[in-house]
């Protein structure tokens, strides 16, 4: 609050936080040889003749400092701009979504489906993401201890309403804070669609990093080959299908099945137990 503050009253203060962090390590790495000698009266001599004695050797000592921090500066401002241009590129990525409708919810179809899979489960079950909590909801009635997560604050906040247990967050932050083993269960659907394949590959390890011994993945998924129009050329090279989602599981150790569901826009559940 205080740098927003200063930095609308400030004469050049404009620029980004990093931008600014950046131009003060440009101003941090040039070292001066000469020290001030301002002091009480009789020491600035002192001082002057111990800056004579000793500037030959610091001089030696600074100029191979100086030479070091200048190209370290260039080589930041390098991997800045470098970063820079991969997160605008991410970013175009992830508003993809954006510019298109949202998700369907899930069908009471499906819903129940996912709450038939895991029948009976013990421990805590995370719906990544959740959307409006209908599969959280299903869960909820059949007695599991669940919790849902999505990046949309409304989700969470009508979820609650109803008295559900839905959390606002990234779903990868979400897996990403559980300790190895935790939860029993983990459902994967609706924003996952949305996912690149380094993402899913990545969402899949956290996953099975996070389940017990035993434990259960479903993915309720549309089949990405399902899509036409400009959410096709959109979300092109994003999300998997079933069938992938069933290989890759199963070449991580899983035992794996698919149940085919009909009045869903889910077709094909995949269910996959840690082994």
């Amino acid at each position: 609050e205080i740098e927003r503050a200063w930095g609308s009253v400030a004469p050049g203060a404009a620029g980004t936080r990093d931008e600014k962090l950046l131009e003060r390590v440009k101003q941090l790495s040039l070292i001066n040889v000469d020290p001030p000698l301002a002091s009480r009266r009789g020491a600035d001599q002192v001082k002057r003749v111990v800056r004579k004695l000793t500037r030959w050797y610091l001089r030696f000592v600074v100029d191979q400092l100086n030479a070091f921090h200048h190209f370290l500066v260039r080589l930041l401002r390098g991997m800045d701009r470098r970063l820079t241009r991969l997160e605008r590129g991410s970013r175009s990525l992830s508003a993809a979504p954006d510019l298109l409708a949202p998700l369907p919810e899930a069908e009471p179809t499906l819903a129940q489906s996912v709450a038939q899979a895991l029948a009976g489960v013990q421990g805590p079950v995370a719906v990544v993401s959740c959307g409006d909590g209908a599969i959280v909801d299903a869960l909820s009635h059949s007695g599991v201890a669940v919790h849902g997560v999505d990046e949309s604050p409304a989700y969470a906040r009508g979820g609650a309403i109803r008295g559900l247990d839905l959390r606002t967050g990234s779903p990868l932050d979400h897996l990403e804070s559980f300790a190895d083993a935790t939860l029993a269960a983990v459902v994967l659907t609706r924003a996952v669609e949305h996912y690149e394949a380094a993402e899913l590959l990545w969402l899949i390890d956290e996953t099975l990093r996070c389940l017990i011994l035993g434990g259960t993945v479903v993915v309720a998924v549309g089949d990405p080959r399902a899509r036409s129009g400009p959410e096709a050329e959109l979300l092109s090279g994003c999300g998997l299908s079933p069938s992938t989602w069933a290989h890759l599981l199963g070449r991580r150790g899983c035992a794996v099945e698919t149940v085919e569901l009909a009045g869903s826009r889910v077709e094909t559940l995949v269910v996959a137990e840690v082994l």
